[in-house]
């Protein structure tokens, strides 16, 4: 099989490094001391988790752990390709780790390797309610083997940890000053609100760009546009919203040249001239960092990057923003991101392991994921629960966790990345044709039949 050779390869990267640093020393890494599982009569836990707020927060909550079970969890925050090498180093037997923190879309890269340890049968061993979890967060880290399933059930690998589908960002309090809405009114004639169709998004961008507020010039919109997934991850939105897929699941074709797809993809590539400069290399942190500084009427982007905006440390707009869904082109369609927790087939405590996984997915560490700035909750529970929604930015009354309302909506169509094993190579093969439409380098048409030829070659 094809697209297995990517994963050998860095396989084999693994057991080459491993063995290049068995000769450095004894220390007690988990790669260096494959025996090291024990502590005690307890078994010590090495977890390897992103390095992004849920991280740190999960590394917090391993010490209540450890204090009330005697498990010691040991934690690497470590960055995405970082843990990717990790898993196939692990998976290749060279080192000793027991739960991974990954990017839903390796789940069926490494499910359909039979690298991941299927957790079915322990969650019927310790009844665990699946049912309490958002169905596309469970989702997430579920595959039944099928290109393009998600969302259809099958083995249950892991458990999701954090949700973030792309919300729209508005300036509420520009979108609600009486001068401004006179003003859109005069220019447009019809009234300015938070948009809801792609119409109101496109003139809501072209009003408020260029436009000085506060002594700070600003920009219609923003959202991730470099090269190498970001792109790929804003136009996805664009792509879903307007009824376009991006594969033909019955055929495994390419299906990036068709109507709806061109005109999405026109759409947004047009947009984004209503953007800052430098718009095609923003990632995520761009986009939330011109937020907080006042540069943008509004934004597409992550639900779970809304608490820098709220960071008095941080932002000049506390308190300033208001949330909805992406805007409608044929409907309203939000591309899915998030990070589940799994746990690699050669873990020595894969028991423990799922104990604890069940433990910080509980409802009440969903909701403390969510207050320490964790991420948002992936159970349906934890939006009931009134210690976190009605929490108020501090010295505010304004609702710290206010987007959770759009959140709950875009969670009931959000839609994934392509779920099949190749996705990252997808990703990669996609965004560089994406990158060469924004700069103007070949136009969207020529831009996506060269992306849907590599594409079916890739598939091939």
């Amino acid at each position: 099989m094809k697209w297995m050779k990517p994963l050998l390869a860095i396989i084999s990267s693994a057991l080459i490094l491993s063995a290049c640093s068995s000769n450095t020393g004894n220390n007690s890494t988990p790669e260096s001391s494959a025996n090291n599982s024990k502590s005690g009569d307890k078994a010590t836990l090495n977890v390897v988790m992103l390095g992004a707020t849920w991280g740190t927060a999960t590394q917090e909550l391993a010490k209540k752990y450890e204090q009330e079970t005697g498990v010691k969890v040991n934690i690497e925050l470590l960055g995405r390709d970082v843990i990717y090498q990790k898993l196939a180093l692990s998976i290749a037997g060279q080192a000793n780790y027991d739960l991974f923190n990954v990017d839903y879309n390796w789940v069926p890269e490494f499910a359909s390797t039979n690298s991941l340890y299927p957790l079915d049968d322990l969650i019927k061993k310790y009844n665990v309610d699946t049912s309490k979890y958002l169905p596309r967060a469970l989702a997430m880290a579920q595959w039944d083997g099928k290109n393009g399933s998600f969302g259809n059930g099958g083995t249950i690998y892991g458990l999701p940890q954090t949700i973030h589908p792309q919300v729209l960002w508005y300036r509420s309090d520009l979108f609600n000053n009486d001068n401004i809405k006179k003003e859109f009114k005069s220019a447009f004639g019809y009234d300015l609100v938070a948009p809801k169709t792609m119409k109101q998004f496109q003139d809501a961008s072209q009003f408020f760009n260029g436009k000085v507020v506060d002594g700070q010039k600003m920009y219609g919109w923003a959202a991730q546009g470099s090269k190498g997934f970001g792109n790929v991850h804003t136009w996805l939105s664009f792509m879903y919203s307007n009824g376009a897929d991006v594969l033909n699941w019955d055929k495994m074709t390419s299906s990036l040249s068709t109507p709806q797809a061109i005109e999405a993809t026109k759409t947004w590539v047009d947009l984004l001239k209503y953007s800052p400069p430098g718009i095609n290399d923003y990632t995520f942190a761009e986009v939330s960092s011109d937020a907080a500084q006042g540069k943008l009427a509004m934004a597409i982007h992550w639900s779970w990057s809304a608490f820098e905006v709220d960071d008095p440390s941080k932002s000049k707009t506390v308190g300033k923003w208001d949330f909805v869904q992406v805007p409608e082109m044929k409907q309203s369609i939000p591309h899915l991101g998030g990070w589940a927790n799994v746990i690699p087939k050669t873990s020595k405590n894969p028991e423990e392991a799922f104990k604890f996984l069940t433990w910080l997915e509980n409802q009440q560490n969903d909701v403390n994921q969510a207050k320490m700035g964790g991420g948002d909750p992936v159970r349906a529970d934890s939006y009931a629960d009134t210690s976190l929604t009605d929490l108020k930015i501090e010295g505010t009354d304004v609702k710290k966790f206010r987007r959770y309302t759009a959140l709950q909506e875009a969670m009931k169509v959000a839609k994934a990345r392509p779920f099949f094993p190749q996705e990252e190579k997808w990703e990669s093969t996609v965004s560089e044709y994406l990158s060469a439409a924004q700069l103007k380098q070949i136009t969207v048409e020529e831009a996506l039949k060269k992306a849907d030829d590599a594409v079916n070659k890739m598939l091939k």
